[in-house]
């Protein structure tokens, strides 16, 4: 928001770009920002080739499983064609020299450019004082003398320049990526390892449920609210899913589950097991749900499961 209003202040026509990638984390206010700095919003969602990417990164992890450089570059790239299309002369981006660890040093701030192909086209206005001039600077497009020259990652001087620019709204520092968090990289780390060659699919249906792996060959997924039971239901019907079936309850009131892998007696009954560890609803020994699979359905029953009761979620 301060690079964009950086260079409304020199009377630039400035075009938002928000990246949707296979994580919700990711999925930001990207809309109410862009109107209130009073600029267009396109929306672009990562292609499947970003699977590859967070399979084999070119320049490693860092503490979890993000691949941050790779990341940047993959973006900037998207930018870099965007920039094309609308005919404007640099992509912006809020980095500042030595916020973030990973991505932000001075020789990854000239890793991303050059291999994203924007060299001389890549502006940070926040930091710009601080980095050899772009192509727009050169020519005196943009002035240079007006752009920043921040360092670090304290945000005091940056909240008094949103003030000065009017931003009234001012957000809350990023939660960061998701592949950073101990709770979810682990979610990451056992697909990569038991499933190499797995889709976009699998990688999406990381965000949702409770996750716990039986076997090498299968997994089991677990909604925790009715929005996540349906969520599961619309992974199972969708046309690129992995092989899988799923389980509804019909007699009771308790979560779906998304058998992800093998479907047999025991992976069923598996299932069930978590059916009855996740409800509050039975006391009984058994209960009626329906198991779809393979285009067909039917009901079964089921009971609980000591070692559905055991393992734990990733």
């Amino acid at each position: 928001m301060l690079a964009i209003r950086l260079l409304q202040e020199q009377a630039f026509e400035v075009d938002a770009l928000n990246i949707r990638t296979t994580f919700d984390c990711c999925k930001t206010p990207a809309a109410q920002a862009a109107a209130d700095l009073g600029v267009r919003l396109t929306v672009l969602s990562v292609a499947d080739d970003y699977v590859d990417l967070i399979r084999r990164p070119s320049y490693g992890y860092g503490k979890g499983l993000n691949p941050c450089l790779d990341c940047r570059i993959y973006m900037c790239k998207m930018a870099g064609r965007l920039m094309e299309e609308v005919g404007a002369c640099a992509v912006i981006t809020g980095e500042i020299l030595g916020q973030r660890p990973m991505s932000q040093k001075r020789r990854d701030l000239f890793l991303i450019a050059e291999q994203s192909k924007l060299e001389g086209r890549l502006l940070r206005p926040l930091s710009a004082k601080l980095l050899p001039p772009t192509i727009p600077e050169r020519q005196r497009l943009i002035d240079r003398e007006k752009l920043g020259k921040f360092h670090g990652r304290g945000r005091g001087a940056l909240i008094a320049l949103a003030h000065k620019l009017g931003i009234r709204e001012i957000p809350q520092p990023s939660v960061g990526c998701a592949l950073t968090e101990v709770t979810f990289a682990p979610r990451v780390r056992d697909l990569l390892e038991f499933e190499p060659q797995a889709s976009r699919w699998d990688f999406e249906l990381l965000n949702v449920g409770r996750h716990m792996r039986l076997d090498g060959q299968t997994k089991f997924v677990v909604g925790r609210n009715a929005g996540e039971n349906a969520t599961l239901q619309h992974f199972f019907k969708r046309q690129d899913a992995s092989p899988c079936a799923v389980m509804h309850p019909e007699s009771f009131t308790g979560p779906d589950v998304l058998i992800v892998g093998r479907v047999d007696p025991q992976t069923i009954a598996f299932a069930g097991g978590l059916m009855f560890r996740y409800t509050r609803d039975l006391a009984r020994i058994a209960a009626e749900v329906r198991l779809t699979h393979a285009g067909g359905g039917r009901l079964i029953r089921v009971r609980p499961d000591a070692a559905a009761a055991a393992v734990p979620a990733l």
